[in-house]
């Protein structure tokens, strides 16, 4: 068997194993978490999730556990009650694997490596997406809540005080009713910033669900929180119009650096091409850097930075390096 041979059977494998976990009733939060985590990993997992789902729902399985050309004609009662209780213990695990279906896969929208969108949401509010993003979104009667599972987006909500506009990254909850922030996933901590209007951050909303106490905090126009799954204080910073400015400009199509590191500036460079910067020289990444450049031309960051600091570029195994 090869590699991807194997690959393949072990993705069916795990799919298999939540559609059944899933049939057994809801997920507890941590499963949730595994199961969201594994959706996003790659394609081929939500393929193969739907694609087990749709094996258990085979309509052949309804023929087979109603017995129907293998039942006797001469059948006693009982195995015609049998055959109806497994029948209806089948739909029932159908319509839970529907219901976790859309709970997880229904109102999903997203954006590919590079890839900016905006989308105008059934309240009037407006959702811009930034490269390799996914976000769920999940309205109804008391609540317009969207779920960001990766990546970054800005909201601009539409006022509207009987439904509040709740957005969730893992474990922080964004809440507003008519305002404009933008939230972004990072490998540790959600970024939050607020650009109009007030917003109320919530570590743990699952808590405060429940009634427990839990983490806030207030922001307002120009504020922003790094939340990180730590127990400390959630501390907003203040921002001046130009950084606001600078943080919003991938929505036009422009990465700004105004004095970060080199090594933040490349990781920023990198989340929108599919050939990466790489520093050969450590120093390098120490470095301030200043430059305002499309999103995606990652050879112009190159020969801005190369020329910069006095190194070269390479081009090599899809990759630019800088080196001495």
């Amino acid at each position: 068997m090869n590699t991807d041979t194997a690959n393949n059977d072990l993705i069916e494998e795990t799919a298999a194993r939540w559609v059944m976990r899933l049939d057994r009733g809801d997920l507890s939060a941590r499963e949730q978490r595994e199961f969201d985590h594994w959706l996003e990993v790659a394609s081929r997992h939500r393929g193969a999730f739907i694609g087990a789902q749709a094996h258990w729902l085979d309509f052949d399985r309804v023929t087979a556990l109603a017995a129907g050309s293998a039942v006797p004609m001469r059948v006693r009662p009982m195995q015609y009650l049998r055959a109806a209780a497994l029948v209806a213990v089948f739909f029932a695990g159908v319509l839970a694997l529907l219901s976790a279906s859309q709970h997880f896969l229904g109102g999903r929208e997203t954006t590919g490596l590079g890839e900016i969108r905006r989308l105008t949401l059934e309240d009037g509010s407006t959702v811009a997406l930034n490269t390799s993003s996914v976000v769920q979104v999940m309205f109804d009667r008391h609540e317009r809540r969207i779920v960001l599972r990766r990546g970054e987006a800005s909201f601009r909500v539409a006022h509207d005080q009987n439904r509040p506009f709740v957005v969730e990254a893992r474990d922080v909850s964004v809440r507003a009713l008519g305002t404009a922030f933008i939230t972004r996933l990072r490998p540790q901590s959600v970024a939050v910033t607020v650009t109009e209007g007030v917003v109320e951050v919530v570590r743990n909303p699952e808590r405060a669900r429940a009634g427990e106490p839990v983490q806030s905090r207030r922001l307002e126009r120009n504020q922003a929180v790094v939340v990180t799954g730590d127990s400390n204080p959630i501390a907003a910073s203040n921002l001046s119009p130009n950084e606001v400015a600078r943080r919003l400009a991938w929505q036009e199509g422009w990465l700004v650096f105004e004095g970060e590191l080199l090594d933040h500036a490349v990781v920023e460079v990198n989340r929108y091409s599919s050939v990466p910067v790489v520093l050969d020289a450590p120093w390098l990444g120490e470095k301030s850097f200043v430059g305002v450049f499309r999103i995606g031309d990652t050879r112009a960051f190159a020969r801005a930075a190369a020329a910069a600091y006095g190194v070269r570029v390479v081009e090599e195994g899809g990759a630019l390096h800088l080196m001495e």
